[in-house]
C-alpha cells in the first residue's frame, strides 16, 4: 500500500530539512508544502497575518492529493511532504482528501520551545514566514497525543527538536516510524 509521510510542525522546527532527509533515505519524491500555498495565503502571511482554517482547507486538500499521487506513481510507493499540520483536524483532513483510495499516511510532528522557534525563524532569509507569525502557529499547535502515536497503534510520531542536530532527529524519526 502506498504511504505518504507528512512532516510537520510550526515554522522553524526543521520540516524541510527532515523531509528532504527522509526522501533521500527512502529514495522517494519530496514535496515542499509551502510551494503549494496559493498566492493569497503567501501574501497574507507576508503581511504578518495568520492563516485561518478557511485559508488552509484548499491548500491541505491539494497537498494531500499531490503527495498521494506521487506515492502511487513512485517505484518506492512512498512520498514525503512538508506541511505545518498544526492541528489534529488538519491531519484528519489530509487523510480524508487523498486522491488515492487505499493510501496510508504517517505524520511526523516536530516541535521545540517558543524561544527556539523565534531564534530559528529570525535567522532565515528570503522566506515569507517571519518571526512575528511564530506565535500564532505555536498557540494553535496540537502535538499528537497518545492515541495518535504509532507506538499506540496510531499514525504519528512526535519529536522534540530542541538542541538536537538534524542527524539525531532523522535517526529518531526513522526509528519511530517503523517502516
Amino acid at each position: 500500500m502506498p504511504i505518504v509521510i507528512v512532516v510537520g510542525g510550526p515554522a522553524g522546527t526543521g520540516k524541510t530539512t527532515q523531509g528532504e532527509l527522509l526522501a533521500k533515505k527512502f529514495n522517494c519524491p519530496f514535496i515542499e508544502g509551502d510551494a503549494l500555498h496559493p498566492k493569497a495565503n503567501i501574501d497574507k502571511m507576508s503581511r504578518g497575518e495568520p492563516l485561518t482554517d478557511e485559508d488552509r482547507w484548499g491548500w491541505l486538500k491539494q497537498l494531500s492529493q499531490i503527495a498521494s499521487e506521487k506515492a502511487e506513481e513512485d517505484k518506492s510507493k512512498i512520498a514525503v511532504v512538508s506541511c505545518s499540520m498544526l492541528k489534529k483536524v488538519y491531519r484528519d483532513y489530509i487523510k480524508q482528501n487523498s486522491s488515492i483510495k487505499d493510501m496510508s499516511f504517517r505524520f511526523v510532528f516536530l516541535y521545540t520551545t517558543f524561544e527556539e522557534l523565534l531564534k530559528r525563524v529570525g535567522n532565515r532569509k528570503g522566506h515569507f514566514m517571519k518571526s512575528d507569525m511564530v506565535k500564532s502557529q505555536y498557540d494553535i499547535m496540537e502535538i499528537p497525543e497518545q492515541g495518535e502515536l504509532i507506538k499506540n497503534g496510531g499514525e504519528a510520531v512526535s519529536v522534540d527538536t530542541t538542541n538536537k542536530s538534524p542527524d539525531v532527529i532523522e535517526k529518531e524519526i526513522f526509528s519511530d516510524l517503523k517502516l
